[in-house]
Parts: C-alpha cells; sequence; structure tokens
C-alpha cells in the first residue's frame, strides 16, 4: 500500500468519525421519523444509578443510533444494498417481484395456541343469544402470492383461516374472505390491476373494504348495495408502515380513495368516539390525518377503544364489531346498511362484551381480525369474559 493511498484512507476516516460526530452535536435532535413512522430516542442526562448500572449507555447508544446524521439516507442505503447483493428483504419485509409492492412477515401458530384463540371465539357465541359471525382477512402474502420473492418462509399459506372454518362452532357463523380479496385472474400482472391492498402498507384499500362488504353482506342475508358512482382521491401520497421498516425508498406511494361520502348516501350519518370513555363527536374521514406521516387514521381518526356509527335511516339494526384497523376503512359501507355500527377495540377496552350486547340491544356480531392480526393479538380471551 502506498504511502499516499495510506493518508488518503486516514484522512478520509478521520473526516467520517470526526465529521459526524461534529454534526451530531450541531444538529438539532429529531424526536419523530418520518420514514420510519417512529418515535426517536432523546438523550437522557446521566445520574448515579443509571451509570453504575449501565443504563446509561444503553440509553445512549439507542439516542445515537436514532439520532445519527442522515440516518433515513443510511436506512434506505442499507436497503438498497441488500437488494443490489440480490437480497430479497431488509427488516422483516419482502421485496416484491414488481420492484413496488412490500410484504411483511406474516406470524403464523402452532395449532395449540391457534385453537386456544379460537376458542375464545367459540366462547363469545355461547355467551351472548344473537347471531355471531367471524371472518379473518387473509394477508396480502396469501392475497398477491404470485408477487412474492421465490421461496419467502415467513408468508400467509392460508392454513391461519383453513383453521378457523374447520373450528367455529355452531354458535358462530365463519365467513371466509379469501376469495373476496384473493386475485384469481391468472392475466393479472400487476398488483395495481387488482387494488385490494396497498402496495406499501399491509391493510386493504377501500376496494377491498368495499369487495368484504359485499362478502359480508352476503352471510348476514342481505345482498348490499352496489356503489357505480367514482372513487374520490384524497390521497397519492400515502406510505403505509411496511414502507417505514422496509427503508425501500425506491418505492412509489399509494393513493387513498373514498366511495362513501362524508355524512353517508342512505342517511344521515354520525359518528361518536369515546377516545378516553367519554364521548365526542366525530367523523367517517379525518382530513387532518392526511397532513401526517399515518395516512390511514384518514378512517374515523385512527385506533381507539369505542366508536359509534348511527344512521336512523337504515334498514339494518345494531352491529357490534370487533375490530382492528381493518374495520375503520369498512366502516363506511356498513353505515349504509344499520343503524347503529358499534366499533369495539379489545385492546384498549375490558368491558364485557356480553354485558355490552345486553346493554346497547346490539342484533348481531361480527368478530373481524386481519389474520395476522388474530395471531398476535394477546387480548383475544376478553372475547370470553
Amino acid at each position: 500500500m502506498s504511502k499516499k493511498y495510506s493518508m488518503f484512507i486516514t484522512i478520509l476516516f478521520c473526516t467520517f468519525i470526526f465529521g459526524f460526530g461534529i454534526a451530531h452535536v450541531l444538529l438539532p435532535d429529531r424526536t419523530f421519523s418520518e420514514q420510519e413512522n417512529d418515535w426517536l430516542a432523546q438523550f437522557k442526562p446521566p445520574t448515579w444509578d443509571s451509570v453504575r448500572s449501565g443504563k446509561f449507555m444503553e440509553d445512549f447508544e439507542e439516542y445515537f443510533n436514532d439520532q445519527f446524521p442522515l440516518r433515513d439516507q443510511w436506512v434506505q442505503l442499507k436497503a438498497l444494498s441488500e437488494r443490489a447483493l440480490g437480497k430479497q428483504e431488509n427488516n422483516k419485509v419482502y421485496f416484491g417481484a414488481d420492484g413496488q409492492t412490500l410484504f411483511a412477515h406474516f406470524t403464523r401458530l402452532d395449532h395449540k395456541e391457534l385453537d386456544q384463540k379460537l376458542g375464545y371465539v367459540n366462547s363469545l357465541g355461547a355467551n351472548v343469544d344473537v347471531p355471531v359471525y367471524f371472518a379473518l382477512v387473509p394477508d396480502k402474502s396469501w392475497a398477491w402470492a404470485m408477487f412474492l420473492p421465490d421461496n419467502a418462509p415467513n408468508v400467509d399459506d392460508g392454513s391461519t383461516i383453513e383453521r378457523a372454518a374447520e373450528l367455529c362452532g355452531d354458535r358462530v357463523t365463519f365467513v371466509d374472505l379469501r376469495y373476496s380479496l384473493g386475485i384469481t385472474c391468472g392475466n393479472t400482472q400487476s398488483p395495481d390491476e387488482d387494488g385490494s391492498f396497498y402496495r406499501t402498507d399491509h391493510h386493504w384499500t377501500t376496494m377491498g373494504a368495499y369487495r368484504v362488504y359485499l362478502e359480508l353482506m352476503r352471510a348476514m342475508g342481505d345482498s348490499g348495495g352496489i356503489y357505480d358512482y367514482p372513487l374520490t382521491l384524497q390521497s397519492d401520497q400515502f406510505y403505509g408502515t411496511t414502507y417505514s421498516a422496509s427503508g425501500a425508498g425506491w418505492v412509489k406511494p399509494d393513493s387513498i380513495y373514498t366511495l362513501i361520502p362524508e355524512g353517508g348516501t342512505k342517511g344521515r350519518v354520525t359518528v361518536t368516539s369515546y377516545p378516553e370513555g367519554k364521548p365526542v363527536e366525530s367523523s367517517l374521514y379525518h382530513p387532518e390525518r392526511l397532513e401526517a406521516k399515518d395516512k390511514y387514521a384518514f378512517f374515523l381518526g385512527g385506533n381507539q377503544p369505542l366508536c359509534v356509527i348511527r344512521n336512523p335511516d337504515a334498514q339494518g339494526g345494531k352491529l357490534l364489531v370487533v375490530r382492528d384497523s381493518y374495520s375503520d376503512s369498512l366502516a363506511p359501507f356498513l353505515a349504509e346498511e344499520f343503524q347503529e355500527v358499534h366499533l369495539f377495540d379489545l385492546r384498549y377496552n375490558n368491558m364485557s362484551l356480553k354485558q355490552y350486547v345486553a346493554d346497547n340491544g346490539i342484533d348481531q356480531v361480527l368478530v373481524l381480525y386481519s389474520a395476522n392480526n388474530f395471531n398476535t393479538d394477546n387480548n383475544l380471551f376478553k372475547l370470553a369474559m
């Protein structure tokens, strides 16, 4: 190695180390990463106890990593490097074969764990005196399996939904949503041609929710409304949670549409949220959320313990939906059919479902989860309370 080359390497190394160190000190700390959709660690002053226990160094390492200069660019560079080396994933996100679709890892359970959770659903059916429907949303990796990279292991193989269909008891009606969302047309060349899921997020799109709404209405003995007027574009700059984890800066954004206007088409729709136990007037859509990173919260304003949607002109009765976030974009369609739709989130709510059904005159119950959320949610035991 020549002397000049050695000097060049030394200068480059020192510039990198000291340059980024100085930049780290001079640049203001960020509180939130739009790229990763995550809160960033802040500096915690040392104390005698934290230094002695080693906690200070642990916190400082996390702070230094989160506040490293050009962090978002380094995350994207890592993803590009992984892709250039022929790797098919980064940070538990698969790069789709079309170069634009991202798939988060899917969590599968063994039969013992899954059977226990399905038992909670059957217990709910036995505890209440109204019809109970149960549906699991197939993961995007099942619906769009043809766009997965070859031999991707952590994907939805359909076994969760198959097991759920087998073990539903006599008091629970299982609704199979797979073929409402799966691509069955062999000549489909792109996920954009199907439109049931967002490419950068795990959620279904408005059209995916509409297709499921029709399937649910058929299962409940109602054909549901057919809406043939055009979709309304709300945002064409949606980057979902899967994108945030992937670092895949080359992927183009998704678009968010609505089909049902604010206030509904079949009556006077009103929305009441209970973010902290007390009623707050709300709405089907929250346009202010389109200015933030988590644009999916445009639907109903995001996760909350309880939300009640009323439409006195609807033909149906009162529906209780035990929900995850997929129900938020489905809710405008349900509000067209039911006088009341109660969206109940087990993660933030400890009320007895049996008592809630009795107290609120509920006519039907729908337990609706994505298959992945059903497998990972630790609050399903509340169904049996």
